[in-house]
């Protein structure tokens, strides 16, 4: 079994942030991570409101894989403190198949 990781941001974000985050995760994991935007329909502004930004572990012992996720959890911690209003974040993690580990759309967003 492989591991998602997955990071949501609440809250009103510059137009360069989750770009931003995105470089940082990528730096601090070595993994490749994605952003999608969630579709709320009730939200009236124009920015993005929440994005999800998730990576898999693939075929990594748990120790590893805890490791990752405190790593993304300095980063977003990080990153939330150098904001005056920081969007609300959650760092969660699932178990998906082995074959969702594959660096494709469909198996980061399936």
């Amino acid at each position: 079994m492989a591991t998602r990781i997955s990071v949501s941001v609440k809250g009103l974000t510059g137009l360069d942030d989750p770009d931003r985050m995105l470089d940082e995760l990528r730096a601090e994991t070595g993994l490749p991570w994605r952003s999608r935007p969630v579709d709320d329909s009730r939200v009236l502004t124009g920015g993005i409101v929440e994005i999800v930004l998730v990576a898999v572990v693939g075929k990594a012992t748990e120790m590893t894989v805890s490791a990752t996720v405190d790593a993304v959890k300095r980063v977003v911690e990080r990153w939330r403190h150098e904001r005056l209003d920081p969007p609300e974040t959650s760092v969660g993690t699932e178990s998906v198949p082995d074959s969702a580990a594959e660096p494709t759309a469909e198996g980061l967003d399936g």
